[in-house]
Parts: structure tokens; sequence; C-alpha cells
């Protein structure tokens, strides 16, 4: 599925009235705190406006690992500096294009409903990357959590949106499926940090509902666990979830693609994102045990957003100062090759950027002045934001030649991207 990172239309959320008495997993030995009562959806507003949590995450950038993945799926590893190991599982068919993507090891994360203890969290990225199907990430902490102190969450961004995460409800191992990244762990926490989580809502829209379906799952796998009474309406609870999240945002999303091509992205993606949660749960079934598309027609809806969104060609203005180089030009497309000018005391050059796709590819320096040259290359990478802007950071390793000295270095330069003006190009 090509294209699809998407501009949102509207910033959507959920006013949920659930009592923190049927969610909070006690460790009381009754089963009074697992939920076995039919939540009263018709509270639910996927699109009221709410204030994001936003976290502080610190990475420990000695703990990472990176590597390419394939369209036929790959695996990842990386073991923390405490011991605690992450394993990222890409499936067959999740990836468009080979992809390089890094995994790095969070040292703490501050701002979150957790208790004091040890949190065992990655950064994924490309931030942003979108999937066609869930990549699972599996997290083993060095220090045991006790089940009912779990607390399996994601985050946006650097740390944007902190919500529960989805996970799968039938194992005893912590397995977060992932639609997007970038951040996903697991820490601890008691009632109270519980309480806190459950009260939160989340600003986007499919985060929202992915926040709401992870409540679910997490309180039901914790029951399983312990040998607990479940929640005999959870299936009709989290269909009924994902139906009002169709009617109230998806044919939103759909209209106004028709309207403005720049939408269809969004709505291409919130698609893909309801069907894999509706596969992923097994939520509505025929007798033979298929699964039954919450969505109508959803390649059809998908082939038409996909020929909507390929009349909108994004273009960026790029202007700004970075490790004391100024750098201006314009880029038509990402996925075509353009070039930068840069000037810098006593010189000027060229840096001209190959994609390997629309978020990254390599780059090549050419610079002179006072009597020296300097070429090198290196590669970069492109985090488009759904405001239009963006931003554009590469690294260069260059060799300075002047009449009686040479020099190599490594720079990174780091440059916001601005929507170009109408008529920039052709």
């Amino acid at each position: 599925m090509k294209d699809t990172k998407l501009v949102s239309l509207v910033l959507l959320s959920v006013l949920i009235s659930i009592s923190c008495r049927l969610f909070t997993p006690g460790s009381s030995s009754d089963n009074s705190n697992v939920p076995n009562d039919s939540v009263n959806t018709s509270s639910i507003d996927f699109t009221t406006p709410a204030e994001p949590l936003n976290v502080t995450v610190a990475l420990d950038e000695t703990s990472t690992i990176g590597g390419t993945f394939s369209p036929n799926g790959n695996v990842m590893t990386l073991t923390a500096a405490d011991g605690t190991v992450f394993m990222l599982e890409v499936p067959p068919g999740a990836l468009d294009t080979d992809t390089e993507i890094t995994m790095t090891a969070v040292k703490s994360i501050t701002g979150a409903p957790l208790s004091s203890g040890t949190v065992a969290a990655v950064q994924l990225e490309p931030s942003g990357l979108f999937f066609n199907e869930f990549v699972t990430l599996t997290v083993i902490p060095a220090q045991e959590i006790p089940i009912e102190n779990q607390i399996i969450f994601a985050y946006e961004g650097t740390g944007q949106d902190y919500h529960l995460a989805i996970i799968d409800p039938k194992s005893r191992e912590i397995r977060i499926k992932l639609l997007e990244f970038s951040g996903a762990g697991v820490g601890s926490g008691g009632d109270k940090e519980w309480a806190a989580n459950l009260q939160h809502q989340a600003n986007d829209s499919r985060v929202r509902l992915q926040n709401e379906v992870a409540k679910l799952l997490q309180t039901e796998r914790q029951a399983q666990i312990l040998g607990k009474e479940g929640n005999d309406q959870i299936s009709s609870t989290l269909k009924s979830y994902m139906e009002k999240y169709y009617d109230q945002v998806i044919q939103k999303e759909m209209v106004a693609a028709e309207l403005d091509c720049k939408y269809a992205r969004r709505a291409i993606e919130d698609l893909i994102g309801l069907e894999r949660d509706n596969e992923l749960l097994s939520l509505n079934v025929d007798a033979n045990g298929e699964i039954i598309p919450i969505v109508n027609d959803l390649s059809g809806k998908i082939d038409k957003l996909v020929k909507i969104g390929g009349k909108c060609k994004k273009s960026y203005l790029v202007s700004g100062t970075s490790s004391e180089v100024s750098f201006s030009g314009t880029i038509c497309s990402l996925d075509k090759p353009f070039v930068l000018d840069a000037t810098f005391p006593g010189g000027s050059g060229v840096q001209t950027f190959t994609p390997s796709s629309a978020t990254g590819g390599e780059v090549v320096e050419s610079s002179s002045g006072q009597g020296c040259v300097a070429s090198g290359e290196g590669s970069y990478t492109v985090a488009a934001n759904e405001d239009g802007s963006g931003t554009l950071e590469w690294q260069v390793t260059a060799t300075l030649t002047c009449p009686n000295i040479s020099n190599t270095r490594t720079v990174t330069f780091t440059l916001p991207l601005q929507p170009a003006p109408e008529g920039s190009c052709p």
C-alpha cells in the first residue's frame, strides 16, 4: 500500500465514562477489579478535541541497533544495558519498500503516569513509519514486573500523545502490536497509576481508538493470566467502538478527501488501521469463522482514495542554517532528486539528494572556497508532519583539500521544511 502517511483533517478524541474500579487491576483475591459488565459505548465521541499527554523521553544512545527491513519482513533484537530484551518482528507485506529501521533503548521517561520503578521501552524510527500489517514488539524486562502491575504503553514522535498500547491478550509475554512508530514499552504501577492511565485521553483519533481497545485488552490479559473472570461483553464492546469510529471519523475523512486531495492519505491509513484491528481481534466473524470486514468494499474505497491522493503534489521550501552553513532550495517531490544551495564564510557549494524512498536516501556534497575544495557523501532522512511541515536531516563525511592540508570530518545537518508557495514547482 503506497503513500499511507496522512495529513489529519481533525484532532479527534474519546470521552469515555468507565469506572476506575472496573478497570484497575488491583491485587485483591476477588474479581471486583476485572470488568464483567458491558461498557456504555454511547458516551464515546471520537471527534471532540482533547489535550494530549506528552512525556519526556531520554534515550540510551549507546544501546541501539539498526537494519534494513524488506517487504519480505525481518526480525531485529536489541539487548539493553540492563539486560532487557526487545524483539521487533515485521511480517511479510507490512512494508512496500526496503526501509532502514532503528531501535534505541529508552533510559528514562518522565511525566508518564507510572511508578518510579524500571521502565523497559524503546524508541523505534523512522518516526511515523506506517505499516500495512501489525508489527510485534516483544519486551522481556530484565527485572520482572508482576502481571497486575504491568502498564504497557506507547507514544508518538519523541514523547507526544502517551497512551496505552494494544497487546496480544493471550500471551504471557509482553507482545505489543504496532501499526506506526515511534516508542513503546512497559512500566509498573499500582492503583493510583492505573487510574491516571485510564483517565487519560489520547489526542489523535486512531490513537484514541487504540487506547480504548488497549484498556480492555490489557485488563482481559491480566484476568486470564491471574485466573480471574473475564469480561464476557468484550467482543461486542470493541466492535461497537470500531463501528462508531468508522461512522464518526473515517466517513468524514473520505468526504474531506474528495473535497481536498491532501486528506486522502489520512483516510487510507485510518481505513487500513481499522480493518487491521478488526482482523487482530477477530471481533466480526461469520458462521465459518471468517473475518467480516467493518468496512464494505474496503479495497474499492482505498483504490479511490489512492487515485485522489495521486493528484496531490507535496512540495517543500528549505531555508535555514545548520552547523554554520546556510542552505536554500525547493523540494518539488520527495520521490525525485533535489538540490540545496549552500553558503558559508568564504565559500559555497551544493548538496545533491537522491531518494531511495520518500523518507530518505543518499546525499553528495560538493563545495569550494578560499582555494580549497570539499567533496563527500552520506545519507539523509525526511520526517513529514501532518500540517505540511517537516524535518530534513542528513550526515555527510567530506574531505576538505587545501594547498597545504587535507582533512576529513563527518557533519550532521538538520533543517526545517515548510510548505512551498503555490507555483514553486511545475
